[in-house]
C-alpha cells in the first residue's frame, strides 16, 4: 500500500491570508495617539449670542509639531487675539488637542499675550463640531498637547479637517 501524498500549500495560504486579515484589522482598529502623525487644518466661526470667535489652524506631526494658528474672539466686552506657533499635536479619535507658543497677541482688558503658550481641544467628530475656549499661561504651566479648557463652543460657520 502507498502512502497518500497530501499538499499542504492549500493549508498554508489559507493559514498566511489569516495571519495577514488579522494583521491588518490590528493596525487599522489602533486610534491615533500622540506619537502618531496628525493633520489638522481649517476654520471654525462660532456665533453664539453677541460672541464670536474664530480659531484658524494648519498644522501636523505630533509631540513634534509644526503649524500655525489664529483665535480671534469679539464680544461686548472688547476683543481678544492672538496669533502663534503650534508645537504639540495629539489626535484621538476626532478629538484633537494641541498647544504651542503665541507671537503677538491681546486680550480684550489689554494684557498682552506675546510669548505665552496656548491650549486647545477640537472635537472633528461631533456635529456640530467644536472646539474649546482657549487656555493661556506660561510655557511652563501648560504640558504638551494639554488641550484647551473645559469649556466649548459649537462651529457654526466652516470647520476643521483632520487627516
Amino acid at each position: 500500500m502507498t502512502p497518500a501524498i497530501v499538499n499542504r500549500l492549500p493549508l498554508r495560504k489559507f493559514l498566511s491570508l489569516s495571519f495577514l486579515a488579522a494583521a491588518t484589522f490590528a493596525v487599522a482598529a489602533i486610534p491615533q495617539s500622540a506619537s502618531a502623525q496628525s493633520k489638522i487644518s481649517g476654520a471654525g466661526i462660532s456665533k453664539v449670542g453677541r460672541d464670536t470667535r474664530k480659531l484658524t489652524i494648519s498644522a501636523s506631526g505630533g509631540t513634534s509639531a509644526t503649524g500655525t494658528i489664529q483665535f480671534i474672539h469679539n464680544s461686548p466686552a472688547g476683543l481678544t487675539r492672538f496669533r502663534g506657533q503650534v508645537t504639540c499635536v495629539s489626535a484621538n479619535g476626532g478629538s484633537i488637542r494641541v498647544t504651542g507658543t503665541i507671537d503677538k497677541g491681546e486680550t480684550a482688558t489689554g494684557a498682552l499675550l506675546d510669548g505665552k503658550a496656548f491650549g486647545f481641544t477640537i472635537n472633528t467628530s461631533s456635529s456640530p463640531q467644536t472646539f474649546s475656549l482657549p487656555n493661556f499661561g506660561e510655557v511652563s504651566a501648560i504640558a504638551p498637547c494639554s488641550g484647551g479648557r473645559g469649556d466649548s463652543v459649537p462651529v457654526t460657520e466652516d470647520g476643521f479637517k483632520l487627516q
